[in-house]
């Protein structure tokens, strides 16, 4: 499902500023729940060895990383040019809404509490 690489950058960069230094599982997992819960369907996500992975979110955070605009530390992903635009466009308010109902609702979750609200939402139960 070929989508506008302007949305899935916009969803993963908003997301990565809104969260800070944060580790590469945990931004797939928020990413997941802001594209699903948010009607965006911006990626093709799947469970491999219990690890929640997308090429597209893999191919984008390799791009981002290559181009300078975030920063890995080991396992952790952070932003490096807040003036970068990641080419929201008209969509920018419904993603930045997305993203804060999500933090807001399971920011606080712990990893496995947020594989079990992943997995009842892959399962379609959600």
């Amino acid at each position: 499902m070929p989508v506008c690489m302007g949305l899935i950058e916009c969803l993963v960069i908003t997301a990565l500023r809104r969260l800070g230094r944060v580790s590469l599982d945990r931004l797939a997992k928020m990413v997941f729940l802001i594209d699903r819960l948010g009607g965006f369907e911006a990626f093709d996500w799947e469970r491999i060895d219990l690890v929640l992975t997308s090429p597209e979110f893999l191919s984008t955070i390799e791009r981002l990383v290559k181009d300078g605009v975030i920063k890995a530390v080991g396992n952790f992903i952070m932003t490096l040019d807040n003036n970068y635009d990641p080419g929201c466009g008209w969509l920018e308010n419904s993603v930045k809404s997305t993203i804060e109902y999500v933090i807001n609702k399971y920011g606080n979750l712990s990893d496995g509490e947020l594989d079990e609200v992943i997995d009842s939402i892959l399962e379609g139960v959600y």
